[in-house]
């Protein structure tokens, strides 16, 4: 996360304090890794660069086919958890593309972002098209 607050030169200060984490994960009868938390916790409501949305709760619920989505694009990419095992802290990240293709990295959701914003040679890069790194911020106080 310090990595992350440094990239998009965040200064704010916690926008969801007051997330309930506990009644979440118990709609979703399941944890939730803990660097979303943060994450969540840190930026609130918005966007990474303007086009990485950060979901304030992982989508309704478990999909069929193991996915919880903790953030999408402008382009209709899902980014999500695949939910296996006890540890929500090792699961690993999948992008579900707008045409239905999977693609799993093993990295946690912060670092995930991380690459995104600056490798130019990630996959999902926004590296190639800004310098400058932000988190745009929707709404009052993202609560």
């Amino acid at each position: 996360m310090r990595r992350l607050i440094r990239i998009t030169g965040w200064t704010d200060p916690a926008r969801r304090p007051d997330m309930d984490w506990a009644k979440t994960e118990a709609s979703l009868g399941t944890g939730l890794p803990s660097d979303y938390k943060r994450m969540v916790e840190t930026f609130g409501e918005g966007a990474f660069d303007g086009f990485l949305d950060l979901n304030q709760g992982p989508w309704a619920d478990l999909r069929e086919d193991g996915l919880l989505i903790w953030a999408g694009t402008e382009h209709e990419d899902l980014y999500c958890w695949r939910a296996d095992g006890d540890d929500p802290d090792r699961w690993p990240v999948v992008v579900r593309s707008f045409d239905g293709k999977d693609l799993a990295f093993d990295c946690r959701a912060a670092e995930f972002v991380c690459r995104v914003l600056v490798d130019p040679h990630h996959p999902y890069t926004l590296a190639r098209y800004f310098d400058a790194h932000w988190f745009m911020t929707y709404g009052g106080n993202g609560s």
